[in-house]
């Protein structure tokens, strides 16, 4: 468990990621329709961590980060063979119904997004070991760059169950679609040009619950070039 910990406040630390989108201006419509792949997956991820909703009045508040392991071969706005990410702070509210909502922000560097979301829980809630709490979540985000904006939509369903007190693993499927608007490019003919891109888009975790603070690691699987996300936060 301490290596585990450690490891996690590692990745929240570490310097060493792709941060730059002015390699955008000068990237040519093959490129960037992989960057929209790229972006699109980090934009996707890390919105659930718990298949449980949290009831009315309840209240969640985390802080994570969501990584691509490496861009696409064909992706020149990110550093090749780096690892890329984004940082959210996300706020979550139970409402009545077995419904719950969330709010989004974040970005890294001069990238910057908002999103918003609903899930509802497709069984009532059960807290006993071994029993298995199902959601169905409906999210969306928009960035804003000054090269390019992106707006994208996504929907999973979720899984997940105690197996201590302490750690639940969770699991998720679910299918993204995006659009990006170019802004700004050299060349000209790019200019206002919109790109398209939907997926599929599978996450494997385990969360760790210490009273009303918690953790989340999770594995994000994608078509090609998987990612990964973190979480701290607490939830009431």
């Amino acid at each position: 468990m301490r290596k585990f910990i450690y490891l996690f406040f590692f990745l929240f630390s570490v310097n060493l990621y792709s941060k730059n989108y002015d390699n955008f201006k000068v990237s040519d419509i093959s490129s960037i329709k992989e960057f929209t792949y790229d972006i699109s997956k980090v934009l996707t991820s890390s919105s659930i961590n718990s298949a449980r909703v949290l009831g009315f009045s309840g209240f969640a508040l985390s802080y994570k980060s969501v990584y691509g392991i490496k861009p696409g071969d064909g992706d020149s706005v990110y550093e090749k063979n780096r690892v890329y990410r984004l940082d959210f702070v996300q706020a979550e509210i139970g409402l009545p119904y077995r419904i719950d909502t969330y709010l989004r922000a974040g970005g890294e560097g001069n990238f910057n997004a908002i999103g918003f979301g609903l899930r509802y829980g497709l069984k009532n809630v059960v807290d006993e070991i071994y029993k298995p709490n199902l959601i169905l979540g409906l999210g969306s985000n928009i960035g804003l760059q000054k090269y390019f904006y992106i707006v994208n939509y996504n929907a999973q369903i979720a899984l997940s169950l105690k197996i201590t007190n302490v750690i639940s693993p969770f699991a998720s499927a679910g299918f993204s679609y995006s659009k990006l608007n170019i802004k700004n490019n050299d060349d000209i003919t790019l200019v206002g040009k919109n790109i398209y891109k939907n997926f599929p888009f599978y996450t494997l975790g385990l969360r760790f619950k210490f009273k009303w603070f918690n953790i989340s690691m999770a594995y994000d699987i994608y078509e090609k070039e998987d990612g990964f996300n973190t979480s701290v936060g607490v939830r009431f």
